[in-house]
């Protein structure tokens, strides 16, 4: 009995002083610990808007970009693809919510005043621009039946210059901006969860 009580002490022991060395792992995690980058587990900031509970992180990516769970909010809400959504905002201003443009627009996803009055929201206010901003791109992948490149020539130069060209608008700065706009897409393409209700979305006439 002594002995079967001497090994169970010293297996005990070995626990506690185990270390990855011995493949033997003893997950004690008191309360002032930070959590290790590899976690699976997000934890989102604690103003900010959680969107589905636990979601697990991606382990290729070091860490998330801002507005992330606002973002995956409604674009899930709206039907959009998230890394669309964020390269609108990387290419807009920039994850800047207070970037204002020489032409008056505001916020992540740089809206018009006309477009903020018609919501009445606050540009500068983070969730609700990219609430009217994800709305607004939605609407015009509908009408152009998943067509990113013609719904990015809208947002950029309006419906009416589309319609006008029938097609993307012959302007050197909407062609650059559809450009932007897909090459930062592909910095989120990997942390975004896929939605596939749009089969033209990657098709490309622009190199």
């Amino acid at each position: 009995m002594r002995h079967c009580a001497y090994l169970i002490l010293m297996l005990a022991a070995q626990a506690v002083n185990a270390s990855p060395d011995n493949h033997t792992f003893l997950n004690l995690i008191s309360d002032d610990q930070k959590t290790p980058a590899s976690s699976l587990i997000f934890d989102s900031p604690a103003n900010e808007v959680d969107w589905g509970q636990a979601l697990f992180s991606d382990h290729s990516v070091q860490s998330k970009p801002k507005f992330y769970r606002t973002v995956l909010r409604y674009s899930h809400h709206y039907n959009v693809p998230a890394d669309l959504v964020f390269g609108i905002i990387k290419t807009e201003s920039n994850f800047n919510p207070d970037a204002i443009s020489h032409k008056g627009a505001k916020g992540l996803m740089q809206l018009m005043d006309m477009n903020s009055r018609h919501w009445k929201i606050d540009p500068f206010l983070p969730d609700q621009n990219i609430k009217v901003g994800t709305a607004m791109i939605a609407r015009l992948l509908e009408k152009y039946d998943g067509n990113i490149e013609l719904a990015l020539a809208a947002y950029n130069a309006g419906e009416g210059t589309v319609r006008k060209y029938k097609g993307v608008p012959p302007f050197k700065e909407t062609q650059q901006y559809i450009v932007k706009v897909k090459k930062n897409m592909k910095l989120f393409s990997g942390i975004s969860p896929p939605v596939g209700s749009f089969p033209s979305l990657f098709i490309s006439d622009i190199h």
